[in-house]
């Protein structure tokens, strides 16, 4: 299953990269902004130190990951329905129940899945949970524990219909994602937002390194949702709030 979303991300970046708009706004369109901010909190501690100053957007990463579970629904739905030749699911495998996820859930274990799923497919995945984190304006320390808790989410959540959870996911996931995300994908995209010209091979790029973003810009489209509210915390405390809605 994991090798099957892998190559659908893939497919879906370089598909995507004929878009430039998902890497950049449109200087052209005219939006109704409402704009709300306080600042009587005390500054935020931080356990790493972070140069940012984009406001956390809480909002934004909920609906970012009411996206993901929603494409690990999907992509168990269509990996259900293909037939066991392309999955590698038994008609036994394919039985769904409340017993049996229960069953996989409660009883997590160390899985023989190869070297490059454990270590590097998962290392991606936990790298763009990280990524998605970050671009919403999170530290780091918070970029890894949402990507923790996001391979949580798909470790006991979809996959645990079919399989039982594991070990190795559930560790390498976070942290080898935080690592290639902050080591990698981080100054890698930072380097390419610094040119004055984006090419097509640089869409690509901030695709590849986020298709998550790059996902969900899509499935907003699709879905006409034009409107973006963000409630964020500031660096220097407070709160943000922002109302856009896209007149043209």
């Amino acid at each position: 299953m994991l090798r099957s979303l892998v190559a659908l991300l893939l497919a879906a970046s370089f598909w995507l990269a004929a878009v430039p708009a998902v890497a950049e706004e449109d200087p052209d369109a005219t939006e109704w902004q409402l704009r709300v901010t306080t600042e009587t909190a005390p500054p935020k501690f931080h356990l790493l130190p972070d140069n940012s100053e984009q406001p956390r957007d809480w909002l934004g990463l909920l609906r970012d990951t009411g996206f993901i579970i929603g494409y690990q629904v999907l992509g168990a739905a269509i990996l259900y329905v293909v037939p066991p030749s392309v999955s590698n699911w038994s008609h036994q495998d394919k039985q769904i129940s409340f017993e049996k996820w229960w069953e996989s859930a409660s009883s997590p274990h160390w899985d023989d899945d190869s070297w490059p799923v454990n270590y590097i497919g998962h290392s991606y995945f936990g790298a763009t949970y990280y990524t998605r984190a970050r671009e919403r304006g999170f530290d780091r320390i918070d970029s890894f524990m949402y990507a923790a808790v996001a391979s949580a989410i798909y470790e006991f959540g979809v996959e645990a219909i079919f399989e039982r959870p594991s070990y190795q996911d559930l560790i390498v996931t976070p942290v080898g994602g935080a690592l290639l995300g902050g080591f990698v994908f981080e100054p890698f995209r930072n380097w390419i937002r610094s040119k004055p010209e984006l090419k097509w091979y640089d869409h690509v790029g901030l695709i590849a390194t986020d298709p998550i973003g790059a996902l969900n810009y899509m499935a907003e489209s699709l879905l006409g949702i034009k409107s973006d509210i963000r409630v964020g915390i500031p660096r220097s405390g407070g709160v943000f709030v922002e109302f856009r809605i896209p007149l043209k």
